[in-house]
């Protein structure tokens, strides 16, 4: 027992001399218990929807007046004219809203409601079809009559629609991440970066040089897993390639200065990949819409969500990939992209170059 007690001090004075390990042991379970106990649930809290009423009657205004008073729904009832229906698929398509309500205009002789659904993400998609039951239970049959329930761009409303852009996502960041912070890190501890130091290269040449080999490595990955998706989950591809290609660089960038950035402040490859995998894996599953819709996010990681790049990108490759949406409807994601790809860059450069100890 005491050569045994020995050993059993000298581990315990290690592992309070590891941080990363006390981070694992002890905040990476509070993390998850507050992630999941309390901040996330699967209810949606703020649906975004719109109403086309052509009917005009006492009977469609009950309608509109269930789901007005209800506090799961926001509805937005659009103008009867002109071309409200082709109005409400806009905003559909452009993720603005999640559903849309069409009454006929033959709706008091003929009482059929039609309700629309935005089906990219399937989980959003099943839920909202409970919640339009719940708030149609309060109405009398008479005044509801028939219901037709469509769900755009996912009709069959499988999960793979909803996952496989999401793994796309998840997969770039981290491994965008991972491959330039090890790089780095590994130069450190062979001792062949102070040759680099000492090179005439500048230290934006030397970032630069690091980072193009593995946009093409990124660019590769994603294509396997879009192609795959297509021809073995029968996933469409109905968006422009160029477009899914420039906004998936400005991705990829953000990802390799993270990456950069993370090596400047890690002496290890294996602090460089715990690092990097929380920085991009865990912000990217729970806080981006992949896993939890942000509207059942707590109002505090609601606001988190706004910091993490996948955020962005994964309602771009869901407009594209499953709904055809043009390079317009993401104007606000992609300047967020390019504020992300262009501060982590900076802040990479001049960390890299703080080290190097001379002037850019």
């Amino acid at each position: 027992m005491k050569r045994m007690k020995a050993v059993i001090v000298k581990e315990y004075l290690h592992l309070l001399r590891d941080s990363r390990s006390l981070l694992i042991v002890f905040f990476m379970p509070i993390f998850m218990i507050f992630i999941y106990g309390y901040a996330i649930s699967f209810d949606l809290n703020s649906v975004q929807a719109a109403a086309v009423d052509l009917s005009q009657s006492e009977q469609s205004a009950a309608i509109l007046k269930a789901y007005l008073h209800s506090s799961t729904f926001h509805l937005r009832v659009l103008p009867p004219s002109p071309s409200p229906v082709m109005a409400a698929e806009k905003l559909l398509q452009e993720g603005k809203i999640k559903q849309y309500l069409l009454i006929p205009q033959d709706f008091t002789s003929t009482p059929r409601l039609q309700i629309v659904i935005d089906g990219s993400d399937s989980n959003i998609a099943n839920t909202l079809v409970q919640y339009n039951q719940r708030v149609l239970t309060g109405l009398s049959p008479r005044a509801v009559g028939g219901v037709s329930t469509q769900v755009f761009f996912n009709p069959e409303l499988k999960s793979s629609y909803n996952f496989v852009p999401g793994l796309v996502v998840i997969l770039l960041i981290m491994v965008s991440a991972l491959l330039t912070s090890l790089s780095i890190t590994r130069e450190r501890e062979s001792g062949s970066l102070d040759l680099l130091f000492i090179s005439p290269l500048k230290s934006w040449e030397i970032i630069l040089s690091k980072t193009i080999p593995y946009v093409v490595v990124a660019f590769t990955t994603e294509a396997t897993i879009l192609l795959f998706a297509r021809f073995w989950f029968g996933i469409p591809f109905r968006g422009s390639l160029l477009v899914l290609a420039f906004f998936s660089l400005l991705f990829i960038i953000t990802g390799l200065s993270m990456g950069i950035l993370i090596s400047t402040v890690t002496t290890s490859q294996r602090s460089a990949m715990f690092a990097a995998l929380m920085a991009t894996m865990l912000p990217s599953l729970l806080l981006s819409g992949f896993i939890f819709p942000l509207d059942s996010l707590a109002p505090v990681l609601r606001g988190f969500s706004y910091l993490v790049p996948a955020t962005y990108f994964l309602k771009i490759l869901r407009g594209i990939v499953l709904k055809g949406a043009p390079l317009s409807d993401f104007w606000s994601q992609g300047a967020a992209m390019f504020l992300f790809a262009s501060t982590l860059l900076t802040m990479a450069t001049l960390r890299f170059n703080a080290q190097r100890g001379k002037p850019l």
